[in-house]
């Protein structure tokens, strides 16, 4: 069984902006996509018989969160053949009808159960609007004539409602006719005062605005150009630290208090750093600052600490503490296995602490209320690659 269709491919494009994952990954006929086909049927192949129809099915879906999840697991799976453990996808438990992603047994008879989820900011109806816009996107590469401009796409807000694609390309096509791409390029190269030729598009609490962006002489009349050559998005707030801790909290009592150490794995589809990440396990950073009685304004002392609102930590003390410890990677695909994105966090409070074969890669370790980084090995490395 294979996770690809046996076809011919002669495609080399880029992927369409609404295109699924995997049907680009599937379709392409690119190289280093052939390599990566090969590559995931292999571990495929490790994965137990009974299990793949489950797996398959997910992993081809048109869905991209349901494939990134499969290929997530997948990827564990693999990381812990290769770490030379027994892996039982789905074990049953006592008591209980919902079943983790793995049960793992190492050469040292270490068990423990893991767990694979996903964290996204995105919100099913932001997953709807984006998939609204790529449609647009899409259309305008079929439709607008982009022989001697490229569009600056600037966007604000987000579609509640399917936009008219094809009247925006007909918008974009009668003001791009009209301009003479050296005078544009001349109005980009010198401090005159005339605009950059601009044009907004309104349509149910999305505006965007296109701005043409003249090429150069030997990269015009060219067939075949996708027209849209940068976009931007306005300024709003961003929140990486809820997503991290809600997906973990999802993921804490689903098998009530299982009697192995539990690591959940989650990967993070957004760019995050170390803080969002501390402050979804152990709390929002606070600053307390203390004052001189003298009614100076100067401070005599500031102070860090966090608000008792992580995954492990309350206003009544540790929490959670069924959870051994999070493996968290960061926008992981196996494009960047060689990339130190993955470390496992250790729960300094966990019920039954974990030390099994996840340890050889980067960690971190609560000392003396600090948190320990230490170095371990790269998944790829540890995946051959």
């Amino acid at each position: 069984m294979s996770l690809f269709d046996k076809i011919q491919r002669s495609e080399f494009e880029p992927a369409r902006y609404a295109e699924p994952i995997f049907a680009y990954l599937n379709r392409t006929a690119r190289g280093e996509f052939e390599e990566m086909r090969k590559m995931l049927d292999d571990w495929f192949s490790h994965y137990p018989i009974s299990e793949q129809p489950e797996l398959r099915a997910r992993f081809r879906s048109n869905i991209d969160s349901q494939h990134q999840s499969s290929l997530f697991e997948l990827l564990l799976h693999e990381l812990l053949v290769k770490l030379r453990c027994q892996v039982t996808p789905h074990p049953i438990l006592p008591n209980i009808t919902k079943t983790p992603d793995f049960l793992v047994d190492d050469l040292e008879n270490n068990p423990f159960y893991l767990e694979a989820t996903l964290a996204t900011n995105e919100s099913s109806d932001e997953v709807a609007a984006h998939a609204r816009m790529n449609t647009v996107y899409d259309i305008l590469d079929r439709k607008v004539d982009a022989t001697n401009f490229f569009l600056w796409v600037n966007v604000e807000g987000a579609p509640k409602s399917p936009p008219p694609a094809s009247r925006i390309a007909s918008f974009i096509n009668k003001r791009l006719v009209r301009l003479d791409p050296d005078k544009v390029a001349k109005l980009y190269e010198s401090d005159a005062t005339e605009p950059i030729p601009t044009w907004r598009f309104e349509h149910d609490d999305w505006i965007v605005e296109f701005q043409s962006i003249p090429k150069k002489h030997g990269a015009r009349n060219k067939k075949g150009a996708r027209p849209i050559g940068a976009q931007s998005t306005g300024v709003h707030w961003v929140d990486h630290r809820t997503p991290i801790r809600d997906a973990i909290n999802k993921k804490v009592g689903r098998y009530g208090d299982i009697d192995l150490p539990y690591v959940i794995a989650v990967n993070v589809l957004e760019f995050v750093d170390e803080i969002d990440i501390m402050e979804a396990l152990f709390g929002k950073e606070q600053f307390t600052i203390a004052f001189s009685q003298s009614g100076s304004a100067e401070p005599v002392e500031t102070q860090m600490s966090r608000v008792p609102d992580g995954v492990w930590t309350s206003h009544d003390g540790p929490r959670n503490t069924r959870v051994s410890a999070v493996l968290l990677a960061t926008r992981l695909t196996p494009w960047n296995l060689l990339q130190n994105n993955v470390r496992l966090y250790h729960n300094p409070w966990a019920k039954r602490p974990y030390s099994s074969v996840l340890t050889r890669l980067s960690q971190a370790i609560l000392e003396d209320n600090h948190m320990k980084k230490v170095e371990g090995e790269l998944m790829g490395t540890v995946l051959d690659l």
